[in-house]
């Protein structure tokens, strides 16, 4: 059986335990597909048909929302000047 149309390839790999969290190795055409590199960030992103997107985040200095949230400024208040 081929694959289906559209599907360029598909990788299938193994969830492992580390700790209280899952961790995957990256595939090899995954990891070009997405020109991920040592230092850059996953993010994952489910969409509201329930598909769940996967981008990289090219040398990024966090590892979640919490960590980017961190590093922003605090917004001005008061809104424009008139």
């Amino acid at each position: 059986m081929g694959a289906p149309r559209g599907i360029k390839w598909s990788a299938p790999v193994l969830i492992r335990r580390d700790g209280a969290d899952l961790v995957v190795a990256i595939p090899k055409p995954a990891a070009e597909a997405l020109k991920a590199a040592p230092g850059d960030v996953l993010n994952f992103t489910e969409l509201p048909d329930g598909s769940v997107q996967v981008w990289t985040v090219k040398k990024s200095t966090y590892a979640s929302h919490a960590d980017m949230d961190r590093g922003r400024a605090p917004a001005k208040k008061g809104g424009r000047k008139k």
